[in-house]
């Protein structure tokens, strides 16, 4: 039978493994038979040690047994000038993660994922004053079990479905040539990541999935409406009634090292909870502009989101930048963040300016395969949270690595 007709009843098959249930795996001669689906962030490429790098839905050629790794990330910001103080703050993360790629019958890939990690250190934004989050570390301290899912697929139906504790941030929204720079609007776009979607670094209990025939995708997504963490080693922490959800769907061509353009849309609500009702569009390209397929090329990207305005710090989001990748020399990135505050966010804090814009610029050096340095210099114009403070100049370092 082909596999195109069989591929519905196996996935369901697979479902059933996280009931107990089961799903056999495939025999030792089927192991290499195609490719399995893992994501882009254990693949070989060392700039892949980022603990912050996002978990696509990616094809590898491999099978694993469980892995163990410890990724870790520690930041050194210093506001220079302006802001609502002077002095450094040193955000940092460890990270444990544990994988496990395997071959099941019928010619579906399994993925297991999980990351367990502690946050610690300072926010930079404190000192700054900036809405948007300069460095894309800085959260309260915690202990959590970050993510924990289980994905399945198959890579000759391309078609892939994730089921677990996992962030909205992980597929949707992403720009790859924004990957290096810490300002979190680079990474998703404030006009959604500020309203209490499931993202870094509290995820929520969801299932996504995306299909990609050629270079046309589709991928969709549902969360429980609450970020929560299952609750170790703090305690349960398990999702409630009335928590609602959170719906996304995203719709794009891309072509891996050429272009990718992609629109969305997203809704989170939270039953009886009228004002906490949010629902948001983006639209974004990244294309490589000079170099493609050499050793040095040079991509650009776009950002645009919106959300309601009135419910909404940040009622619209445009962001753009460039990043130049050399084999030799690393990569150097330069991004423009600019987010327009809402209304009422305008009337709580007055003399706050009509927008925050956030410039930076980033150098990625990999010093080895386990070791990356990366300076970092932003510079704030019209810090929403310190409306009557000087244009803030951040000058910082992230080192990373992992073991």
């Amino acid at each position: 039978m082909p596999a195109r007709a069989r591929s519905p009843r196996h996935l369901l098959a697979c479902i059933a493994l996280l009931l107990g249930v089961g799903c056999v795996p495939a025999p030792a001669h089927a192991l290499a038979a195609a490719p399995t689906l893992a994501p882009a962030a254990d693949a070989a490429d060392p700039a892949t040690n980022n603990p912050r790098a996002p978990i696509p839905l990616t094809a590898s050629s491999k099978t694993q047994p469980w892995r163990a790794r410890l990724l870790w990330a520690f930041d050194m910001m210093d506001t220079a000038s302006g802001g609502r103080a002077r002095g450094w703050k040193a955000p940092a993360l460890i990270d444990l993660r544990l994988t496990r790629h395997q071959r099941l019958a019928h010619g579906l890939d399994s993925y297991w994922h999980v990351d367990l990690i502690r946050i610690f250190g300072s926010n930079p934004s404190r000192d700054a004053g900036d809405i948007q989050v300069l460095d894309n570390l800085a959260a309260h301290h915690a202990w959590r079990l970050y993510r924990a899912f289980w994905q399945v697929g198959d890579a000759r139906e391309h078609w892939a479905l994730r089921l677990g504790w996992q962030g909205y941030d992980e597929l949707f929204g992403l720009a790859p040539d924004a990957g290096d720079l810490l300002n979190s609007s680079f990474g998703q776009m404030p006009t959604g990541s500020q309203v209490g979607m499931p993202i870094w670094p509290q995820t929520a209990p969801g299932v996504s999935a995306r299909w990609h025939p050629d270079a046309f995708y589709v991928m969709a997504g549902l969360w429980s409406g609450v970020p929560r963490d299952p609750g170790i080693p703090q305690g349960l922490n398990l999702p409630r009634r009335g928590d609602g959800g959170l719906q996304a769907l995203e719709l794009g061509l891309d072509r891996h090292g050429r272009y990718k353009l992609a629109l969305g849309a997203w809704a989170l609500h939270r039953p009886g909870v009228a004002q906490q009702a949010h629902r948001g569009v983006y639209a974004l390209a990244d294309i490589v502009l000079l170099g493609a397929g050499n050793a040095r090329h040079l991509g650009g990207f776009v950002q645009w989101g919106q959300t309601q305005p009135y419910q909404s710090a940040i009622g619209r989001y445009v962001g753009a930048g460039v990043r130049l990748d050399t084999r030799r020399h690393g990569r150097v990135s330069l991004g423009m963040a600019r987010a327009l505050l809402s209304p009422s966010f305008r009337l709580q804090h007055p003399g706050s300016a009509r927008a925050e814009t956030a410039y930076e610029l980033t150098w990625r050096k990999r010093i080895d395969a386990q070791l990356a340095l990366q300076p970092d210099v932003q510079y704030i114009v019209h810090p929403a949270l310190a409306p009557r403070a000087g244009h803030a100049l951040e000058i910082g370092l992230r080192v990373d690595g992992s073991f």
